[in-house]
C-alpha cells in the first residue's frame, strides 16, 4: 500500500479509492460549513493521488479513547468497507492519536490516513529546490518523532546489537534517536543553503527595491497572480499546494520603477505546526514586505473563513501588519461578481480579478502603485549632461525616472521619484559640474 501511494503521488492519474471521515461536533469545529469542510478534505485527497468514493459526515460531541470514533461507528464503517473490497483507504480529517489510528487500521484492515499526514506527503511530493525537500523532510521526521509513543506495542521491544545502546534498549529509544539525528543533519544542510538565501535576499535590500509579498488560501491563485503581474512563468497546477518553493519576480509598475513580487507557500485551516515552522524563514520574508497581497478565491464560499485562517497564521506567526490589498481571485468563475463590504476585511482596499484571464489587473496594479507611493518621494535635480548616467544609473537603483528636462546651457532637469531612505543619499550627490 505504501508503494502505491508514493506512486499516486508522482502520477497523479493513478488514483487509490478511499473512504472520507469527517468529524464533526468536536473541538474541530469551523465556520467553513460541513460542504466547505468535506470539499477541502476532497481536494487534500485529491492532491495526495487519492479517489474519495465517499464522505461521511460523522458526528463525534466527546471522542473515545480507543478509536476516537464511537465502537457503534466503527462496526458501521467495518460492514461498509466489507461491502466495498475495492476501497483500500480511510481518510480522517481529525488528527487522531498514533494509537487511535493503529487501532482502526486493526478493526478496518486497511490503511487509515490522517488529513495532517497527507498534507506531509503533498509538501513532499511538491518540494522542487533543495532547500524545500530538506525542509519537508525535517518537518515530516518531526512529526513522526511527535507521534512515536504510542505506536504500539512493537515499538516497546528491548534492542540490541550494534547501533544500539545495549540488550535494555527499548526500541522506540532506538528510533528516537535515529530520527533526531535525521533531523541534526538535514538542519546543518539547511543552514548551508539558507546562507545562498540570505544574499540573495540581502542583495534585494541594497537596491531598495519596493517588495509585494503575495500570501493566501492553498489553490487561491497565487502563482498566477504573479504570472499575470510580472510576466513569469511560475509553475501553476490546480492541486493543493501545487507550489512550495518562494518565488520572486521583478516588475515595471508606472511610477514606481523596479517592483519586487514575491509567492509564498499557501495556508490552510488547521495547517500542521511542523510545517509552519519549516517554512517560517521562508514566511518571515513577509515582514521585510512593502505591501501584501491577500489573494482569496471569489469562487469558494468558503472565503471568509479563509481570511481568518490566513491572519491568524500570519498573527501567530507574529508577522507584523503592513499595507494590504484583498485580492478577489477568479471572478471569471462566478457570475454575477459578489459585491463585497469593506468592513468585513478591516477596511483594507478589495479588487476584484481574473489571474488567469488577466481581468482586473490593471486596476490591482494601479492600486499597488498607490500604496507604494506613500513611501516615495518626488525630486528635481539638476545635472550637468556628461553626468546624466551616473545620476541616472543611481535612481534607477532607488527608484523611478518620470520626466528629464535637456537645456540650452548644456544642462539637465531630472524629475524622479524615489524611495524616501534614499532621497538624503541622492541630494547629498553632486553632478552639477
Amino acid at each position: 500500500m505504501e508503494e502505491e501511494v508514493d506512486i499516486a503521488l508522482n502520477n497523479q492519474k493513478l488514483f487509490i479509492k478511499t473512504l472520507g471521515i469527517v468529524c464533526s461536533g468536536h473541538d474541530n469545529q469551523t465556520n467553513m460549513g460541513a460542504d466547505g469542510v468535506c470539499q477541502e478534505l476532497l481536494e487534500i485527497s485529491r492532491s495526495a493521488g487519492f479517489q474519495m468514493s465517499e464522505i461521511r459526515d460523522v458526528k463525534v460531541l466527546h471522542p473515545f479513547p480507543h478509536y476516537y470514533l464511537g465502537k457503534g461507528k466503527v462496526e458501521e464503517i467495518k460492514v461498509f468497507l466489507q461491502k466495498n473490497p475495492d476501497i483500500r483507504g480511510v481518510i480522517i480529517d481529525t488528527e487522531i492519536s498514533p494509537s487511535q489510528q493503529k487501532n482502526l487500521e486493526k478493526a478496518f484492515n486497511i490503511k487509515v490516513y490522517t488529513k495532517i499526514a497527507l498534507i506531509h506527503r503533498i509538501f513532499a511530493a511538491r518540494a522542487r529546490s533543495s532547500e524545500g525537500k530538506i525542509k519537508v523532510a525535517v518537518a515530516s521526521l518531526q512529526y513522526e518523532l511527535s507521534r512515536l509513543s504510542g505506536r504500539g506495542v512493537e515499538m516497546s521491544r528491548l534492542g540490541g546489537g550494534i547501533g544500539t545502546r545495549g540488550p535494555g534498549e527499548q526500541k522506540i529509544e532506538t528510533e528516537r534517536r535515529r530520527i533526531k539525528q535525521k533531523i541534526a543533519q538535514l538542519k546543518r544542510e539547511l543552514v548551508k543553503v539558507n546562507r545562498r538565501r540570505e544574499v540573495q535576499k540581502s542583495l534585494r535590500i541594497k537596491k531598495n527595491l519596493p517588495i509585494v509579498a503575495i500570501v493566501g488560501y492553498t489553490n487561491a491563485g497565487k502563482s498566477t497572480l504573479l504570472n499575470s503581474l510580472t510576466n513569469a512563468h511560475a509553475y501553476v497546477e490546480d492541486r493543493l499546494f501545487a507550489t512550495l518553493d518562494p518565488t520572486a519576480r521583478k516588475a515595471f509598475l508606472p511610477g514606481i520603477g523596479s517592483v519586487v513580487f514575491t509567492d509564498t507557500v499557501g495556508f490552510i485551516r488547521e495547517m500542521p505546526e511542523t510545517l509552519i515552522d519549516a517554512f517560517r524563514a521562508t514566511l518571515d520574508e513577509i515582514n521585510d514586505a512593502d505591501c501584501l497581497l491577500e489573494v482569496l478565491d471569489a469562487s469558494d464560499p468558503s472565503y471568509p473563513e479563509h481570511h481568518k485562517v490566513i491572519n491568524r497564521i500570519l498573527q501567530n506567526m507574529a508577522i507584523s501588519c503592513r499595507p494590504k490589498i484583498i485580492v478577489f481571485n477568479k471572478i471569471d468563475m462566478v457570475e454575477p461578481v459578489p459585491v463585497i463590504s469593506r468592513d468585513w476585511f478591516d477596511d483594507y482596499p478589495v479588487v476584484m480579478v481574473s489571474a488567469e484571464k488577466k481581468i482586473g489587473i490593471e486596476n490591482l496594479i494601479e492600486m499597488i502603485g498607490k500604496l507604494l507611493r506613500n513611501n516615495r518621494e518626488s525630486l528635481n535635480i539638476t545635472v550637468s549632461y556628461q553626468n546624466l548616467p551616473q545620476i541616472e544609473k543611481e535612481i534607477y537603483q532607488h527608484g523611478y525616472i518620470e520626466n528629464i528636462e535637456y537645456r540650452i546651457d548644456g544642462m539637465v532637469e531630472v524629475h524622479c521619484s524615489i524611495s524616501r531612505e534614499a532621497t538624503g543619499r541622492i541630494r547629498q550627490l553632486d553632478f552639477s559640474s
